[in-house]
């Protein structure tokens, strides 16, 4: 692939599209896919996941209570799906995004081990064939193309093929992509599978997106940028660019607060300052919730001055870690406003602020994922650790968006 001509471009609409479609979302989490597929133009008719707290927030932001409390590998939840799809007629598109956590880097490659959160992808060609939808989109880490050396992506892949009886087939097509280059203010690799029901259209998935690795780490660490990625350097540096966002860009506009600010009513900092932010105030008030900052404690604080943006504890002196043993990059990891955020995980402290020492609140958090400012986290519904745990669970609603809106021929 040619980095320098190779564009993977996300148009946000600036209004609400028309819902011309109809979709399923299973783990649906917060509804990170749903906001996404809205703004392709489809309308979510049902949504289920297991988490309670998850379903509470997604019915409190979703414009009708669609999301429905399922264990989907329980019989209970099969036997409830099955009955509420006959009400439903034909279902466009189902979109997953069943959990990572079996799958992901961040268990160290001990991959061989059992994890019961897979169970949930293997599911995933049973419900296929139960609303026989004419697409399918299914989000999940590149690493699962490693696990068990390959075997349970290869099974799935052709469980998808050949999801039921009564000659359901579908043609499956997989890549891989950063949602950075959606206009996610987040490097996050992702791996996205498409089935397309035989007979019903030619879609295809665009190319996968090139590694911008190269990048992000001369931007972080103020080296020179490679000439391949130039083009790119140049798409994050514009403000009114929104295929690619920086952390500044992300997040500017929101007030700048020191750590344990409490929760209040707030203004906006400042009217939008680039693209995105407007794209992320669509539809909110002029007043922000969520804005608290976590409390932080003085020796984070110290260890946090010696780290520039864009760092991690590995700038931190020898003689300065007072105990601190763990020195690889994972560790008090600081956003570099020009670049786009490391993956997020779901632990509040994964990133802290480029600019003050203390971590993200859930609004900033939620800005990093793409999710809108409209989107609200209410105490009554979760408490604020889950909050930020839903968030870095969601799949970012920019890259839903941008690939729905790019596969070709066009819908």
């Amino acid at each position: 692939m040619n980095v320098t001509t190779t564009a993977l471009s996300a148009t946000w609409p600036t209004t609400a599209p028309a819902l011309r479609y109809t979709a399923v979302e299973l783990c649906c989490g917060l509804g990170g896919i749903g906001i996404g597929l809205a703004a392709a133009g489809y309308r979510v008719v049902k949504a289920y996941d297991s988490w309670p707290d998850a379903v509470a927030i997604y019915n409190h932001n979703a414009p009708e209570p669609t999301a429905n409390v399922c264990n989907i590998l329980s019989n209970d939840g099969r036997a409830t799906i099955k009955k509420e799809r006959s009400r439903l007629g034909d279902v466009d598109l189902v979109a997953a995004g069943p959990p990572c956590k079996g799958f992901s880097q961040i268990l160290n490659g001990r991959h061989d081990k059992p994890n019961p959160h897979n169970n949930v992808l293997s599911a995933m060609p049973e419900y296929v064939a139960i609303f026989r939808p004419r697409l399918v989109l299914i989000e999940n880490v590149p690493a699962l193309t490693r696990y068990q050396g390959g075997k349970t992506f290869r099974s799935l892949l052709r469980n998808l093929e050949r999801p039921g009886t009564r000659g359901l087939r579908y043609r499956v097509e997989y890549g891989v992509y950063d949602a950075a280059l959606f206009g996610t203010p987040q490097a996050r690799r992702r791996i996205l599978i498409l089935g397309v029901r035989e007979g019903s259209g030619q879609e295809r998935l665009p190319d996968s997106s090139p590694d911008l690795a190269s990048l992000y780490a001369a931007i972080r660490n103020r080296r020179k940028i490679p000439d391949a990625m130039r083009c790119f350097a140049d798409r994050l540096a514009d403000p009114d660019d929104l295929r690619m966002t920086s952390g500044s860009q992300a997040i500017s506009d929101l007030p700048l607060l020191g750590p344990g600010e409490p929760e209040i009513s707030r203004s906006y900092a400042s009217t939008p300052l680039n693209s995105y932010q407007q794209a992320m105030r669509a539809a909110s008030s002029e007043f922000l919730t969520n804005t608290r900052t976590p409390a932080v404690r003085d020796e984070t604080v110290r260890r946090l001055a010696m780290i520039l943006p864009g760092g991690s504890a590995r700038q931190i002196p020898k003689n300065e870690l007072n105990g601190l043993s763990r020195r690889y990059g994972s560790a008090y990891r600081r956003l570099h406003p020009d670049a786009p955020s490391t993956a997020l995980s779901t632990k509040y402290d994964c990133v802290y602020h480029y600019e003050e020492c203390r971590s993200l609140s859930v609004r900033e958090y939620a800005r990093l994922q793409g999710i809108p400012d409209h989107i609200s986290f209410p105490d009554k519904l979760t408490c604020r650790r889950y909050a930020y745990e839903m968030i870095g669970n969601s799949v970012p609603p920019f890259l839903v968006h941008g690939v729905l809106a790019q596969l070709a021929p066009p819908m």
